[in-house]
């Protein structure tokens, strides 16, 4: 890599120093991958720029440095950067990653220099980013922050030696260089402690307690009371030892028992009228199918699943047989919104990954003859001609 000091020193076989977790030092092929990374999947946050340019990349084409004026003003925080640290060395040996406290020296520019071999040094983060554009503020959440820089998980790689992009690719695992974007800002480490600081808690007062009873009682008084004999609710111990998920079924609920049953638990939630009368099921999956004289038509829900057409496919097969395949986005442990960082209490949703669902329709159909759409609304509709002695319906 141009510019880049020691890219060319790694050793075929990595060697450890026995006193690194001891002595607190990253070694060689430690520094080259923090020194990487981070000058390789981010870089300044310039306003109007597109594509946007990894640090590392403006200096091998000889750009000059910004200004605060170029800057758009954005935040990240040093959260994610970490999670997407450890995403990129999700498949590297263990003995490659750096603990979190090198990490945070390193964010510094505190990060030692190794004992035995002064010469291993790379850029360290205010290198790449100068603390003159790139404040490190911490927030009254107590989350810290890195400002104007901006996560590039499409980089360009053109201007990188080959041996430094061989070495990357020895040293991660990874053979592409393009990561998921959400994947990687919500990536979790094993054994992971996420410190949100401190949280005042008050006790509900008798004020809280009635307005919380108004709106269950209010919610009752809708519609025709038949309609909520069945009631299911899903409850939540405190207790240390959980039993784990629990239901329970209430077939003749009264207001009180409802509101008791509510104010009860923390994250549980009540399911009334026509919500409680539907199966219990998997939230993605669910399908009707309807038949006329000469064709097919399914709905089948799929909340959560992204509608880009490089994530989504819908085959259809002649003998009638129906393949989905796509990714859902829902279930995460930590959902990242508006810059905020969400702790999920409950994870009833369909877990984030890729999916397949496959049925077979009643009969054999024409796959030439088949229109989907797969709306907003989560509803994925299809239509597909029968087929009937060898030919299909004209």
């Amino acid at each position: 890599m141009d510019g880049s000091p020691q890219t060319t020193n790694s050793n075929p076989d990595k060697v450890l120093d026995p006193d690194n977790a001891q002595t607190g030092m990253a070694d060689n092929d430690q520094r080259f991958l923090l020194f990487f990374i981070m000058g390789t999947y981010f870089g300044p946050d310039i306003k109007g720029e597109s594509p946007q340019k990894s640090v590392l990349q403006r200096i091998a084409e000889g750009l000059p440095l910004y200004t605060s004026d170029q800057l758009a003003g954005s935040q990240i925080k040093t959260l994610e950067i970490e999670r997407i640290y450890h995403y990129v060395l999700r498949k590297a040996d263990q003995s490659f990653v750096v603990l979190l406290p090198l990490l945070r020296q390193f964010f510094q520019g505190d990060l030692p220099k190794h004992v035995e071999n002064p010469s291993a040094s790379y850029p360290q983060f205010p290198d790449l980013f100068p603390l003159s554009l790139h404040l490190h503020p911490r927030h009254r959440s107590q989350n810290k922050t890195v400002e104007n820089i901006v996560f590039i998980n499409e980089p360009e790689i053109f201007y990188i030696d080959q041996k430094d992009i061989k070495r990357f690719r020895r040293l991660t695992g990874l053979e592409d260089f393009v990561l998921d974007e959400d994947a990687a800002r919500l990536h979790v480490t094993d054994g992971e402690v996420s410190h949100i600081g401190e949280v005042e808690v008050n006790d509900p007062d008798e004020d809280c307690e009635s307005k919380k009873t108004r709106r269950v009682d209010e919610l009752l008084e809708l519609d025709d009371p038949l309609k909520h004999d069945h009631l299911m609710v899903h409850l939540n111990s405190d207790l240390v030892d959980r039993a784990g998920p629990a239901m329970v079924f209430l077939p003749f609920p009264t207001k009180s028992e409802l509101s008791n049953i509510v104010a009860a638990t923390k994250s549980g939630f009540a399911l009334t009228g026509s919500a409680a009368m539907g199966n219990m099921g998997p939230s993605i999956g669910l399908m009707d199918i309807g038949e006329c004289e000469d064709s097919y038509l399914f709905r089948i829900s799929l909340p959560g699943v992204k509608r880009d057409a490089r994530d989504f496919s819908c085959e259809v097969e002649s003998d009638g047989k129906v393949l989905i395949r796509g990714v859902a986005t829902t279930g995460e442990k930590t959902v990242l919104r508006y810059s905020q960082m969400f702790e999920m209490q409950t994870q009833n949703l369909c877990p984030a990954g890729r999916f397949s669902i496959s049925f077979k329709l009643p009969g054999p159909v024409d796959p030439q003859q088949f229109s989907g759409n797969f709306g907003t609304d989560g509803i994925l509709e299809g239509i597909v001609m029968k087929e009937r002695d060898g030919r299909s319906y004209e």
